[in-house]
């Protein structure tokens, strides 16, 4: 049939050159017709490589007066770093490799009177970083730096210093080809008037960052160098010295460093150009307070090692439910004590505890990121002011206790007398913030599910930390809204694309770890962080347990569909474990069935304590060149 329907449709034709043999025969000839079929861009790294562009080219019957000589693919390219151009089934060619800039060109290809154009681009070299000397001296022209005071290491003053053979510009950038020495140097503190000069000593490295007297400390001690183009010589980040000796002298300084195996020698002759940016402003702030309470974790954060209080002063103390007053001034002191016996009451041992500015969690102490200075607005719900503490002893006596705190470089001196109220949470885990777990499980829950329904709020950087904050909703039956409920509120990489990826539980609650989650817990009349619920036509039953520890996973899979794999536990112990597989609805925000997000968290509960975010001063090791 298929050859008769071709043989039928030639029949006109052939009767309609016999009625008119005057006419001239018009002649079936060909038409060029050329297609790329692969990309229009063709992109190189440095090292150059080979080339391909596929196509199609096609010889089409047309009608013309006049014949047409069949043409031939052919392709071109102007620049001389594309070799070797060949015309075959395929176009191929070489691209060279590339010693300077990034650079551009095209492959044009035509056809008869087709043609088309294929863009091929190259990255420039990228430079290596060159191996080092065998040795280095390097006459330094300038020596600047910053004076801490002691603000990291009590009792000690703390240089931070650098050496530079360039030094760096009015706006604060290094040179192209200068070479960088940063010392995080402590010695004794400065106690005279005018210009900050460094003590005349040997400081020697301390890789255990001790900040003794006398030491040069290791995680901020770094080289950075550049070469004339700006590129970096020392990494991104600098080299960090493996040893090192500073000998300072009336007339200047000498700094030997292993630095990458090499020994650089960096010596200075003059005067040094120290900058004094102690926080403390001199102001003396003196307060009476008229409340003092504390929450009693027991040893459960430093097992066998410590007992934990998280310890209040307050002008007007706390409501009935333990949240904070509209108005309302609060010191927060996260306490580590000897283990104590609590037969005939709890209490916290007297003595002086000191600011722990590297939360090492020992007695005698309180740590740096759960300790603050915070001021309600009229509300009770906001901060007018949420500071942390950047030194201070807190001392505890038989008629009182007496705080002398840094905040925001005031000096504030907190007095209280009379009873201290406790609180006893040291079997809840933090969890329930009133000495109850909060699972009603009885035995381990073990889910397999298939075709849930998946809901995600996105929150950015709730926590000011870097880390994108997430709450994930699981339904199992989102129409008729029976079966598992779970959520999930996750920290995750800014960086990475989606949400997948296995979450660890944040057991302190910091919400400064990108794939953690937060344990579950009560306040007020909600529940916040992660859970499990067993619902029943929407309301849920009394099988319900906080997601409290363990770890899960979210894969998603080329076609969106999310898989949870769980292997977790509630706050009793017992295993929430299994699978569920789910996909985001057509119109999420239709729904109206998932929990609102908190405002704000209760500062009185630790597990709670995510508001609070650490503000140390990081000193600066980063420095552009331009």
């Amino acid at each position: 049939m298929k050859r008769l329907f071709y043989l039928l449709l030639a029949l006109p034709l052939v009767f309609a050159a016999c009625e008119n043999p005057e006419e001239p025969k018009p002649q079936v000839e060909k038409e060029a017709v050329l297609t790329l079929t692969s990309d229009a861009e063709m992109n190189f790294e440095a090292e150059g490589g080979e080339g391909v562009i596929t196509y199609t080219a096609e010889w089409n019957d047309v009608t013309r007066n006049s014949p047409v000589p069949a043409p031939e693919v052919e392709a071109t390219c102007e620049a001389q770093w594309v070799e070797d151009l060949t015309v075959a089934e395929n176009i191929t060619f070489t691209v060279l490799a590339n010693e300077a800039d990034a650079r551009s060109t095209k492959v044009v290809v035509t056809y008869g009177d087709k043609s088309f154009e294929v863009a091929v681009k190259q990255a420039a070299k990228q430079n290596e970083q060159p191996e080092p000397p065998t040795g280095v001296n390097i006459e330094a022209k300038h020596l600047y730096g910053d004076y801490y005071g002691d603000e990291y290491s009590p009792g000690v003053g703390n240089y931070y210093m650098a050496l530079s053979d360039l030094g760096i510009s009015e706006d604060g950038y290094a040179y192209p080809g200068g070479s960088y020495y940063y010392v995080d140097l402590y010695g004794p503190l400065f106690d005279g008037e005018g210009d900050i000069t460094l003590p005349v000593g040997t400081y020697t490295f301390d890789e255990s960052d001790s900040c003794s007297e006398w030491t040069i400390g290791a995680s901020y001690s770094v080289y950075m160098a550049w070469d004339e183009n700006g590129n970096s010589l020392a990494g991104e980040d600098g080299l960090r010295f493996t040893a090192a000796t500073l000998v300072v002298t009336e007339s200047g300084v000498t700094l030997t460093a292993t630095i990458d195996g090499v020994e650089h020698t960096v010596t200075f002759e003059g005067v040094a150009d120290i900058t004094d940016v102690r926080t403390d402003t001199g102001e003396v702030i003196e307060v009476t307070a008229n409340y003092a309470y504390a929450n009693y974790y027991g040893d459960q954060y430093t097992p066998g090692t410590a007992d934990n209080f998280y310890f209040f002063f307050s002008d007007l103390g706390v409501d009935e439910n333990g949240w904070e007053l509209p108005n309302a001034t609060y010191y927060r002191f996260d306490l580590y004590t000897e283990i104590i016996d609590t037969t005939n009451g709890i209490y916290i041992p007297e003595g002086t505890y000191t600011y722990d500015w590297f939360d090492s969690m020992q007695v005698g102490t309180f740590s740096d990121i759960n300790s603050a200075y915070y001021v309600m607005d009229d509300s009770g719900w906001d901060y007018i002011d949420n500071s942390s503490l950047s030194e201070g002893t807190i001392t505890f006596t038989e008629s009182g206790v007496t705080a002398e705190v840094l905040v925001n470089g005031a000096t504030h001196i907190i007095t209280y007398e009379g009873d201290i109220t406790f609180t006893d949470v040291s079997s809840s885990g933090g969890g329930g913030g009133d000495g109850e777990t909060l699972s009603t499980l009885t035995e381990d829950k073990v889910l397999d599910i298939e075709g849930a329904t998946v809901i995600l709020e996105y929150y950015g950087d709730y926590y000011y930390n870097g880390t994108d904050n997430w709450v994930v909703y699981l339904y199992e039956d989102i129409e008729n809204l029976n079966g598992a409920y779970l959520m999930f509120e996750i920290l995750c990489d800014p960086a990475a694309d989606d949400i997948a990826g296995t979450y660890a539980a944040d057991s302190w609650g910091n919400c400064d770890t990108a794939y953690t989650y937060l344990p579950g817990y009560v306040s007020g009349d909600n529940m916040w962080g992660s859970w499990y619920v067993d619902m029943i036509e929407g309301e849920m039953s009394d099988v319900i347990a906080p997601i409290f520890d363990g770890e899960f996973t979210i894969d998603i899979d080329a076609n969106g569909v999310y898989t949870f794999t769980l292997d977790c536990l509630d706050d009793v112990g017992y295993a929430i474990t299994g699978s569920i597989k789910a996909e985001q609805p057509s119109d999420a925000a239709a729904l109206s069935a998932k929990p609102a997000k908190r405002a704000k968290a209760n500062n009185f509960s630790k597990r709670v304590n995510s508001e609070k975010k650490s503000s140390k001063t990081v000193k600066d090791m980063t420095l552009a060149v331009r």
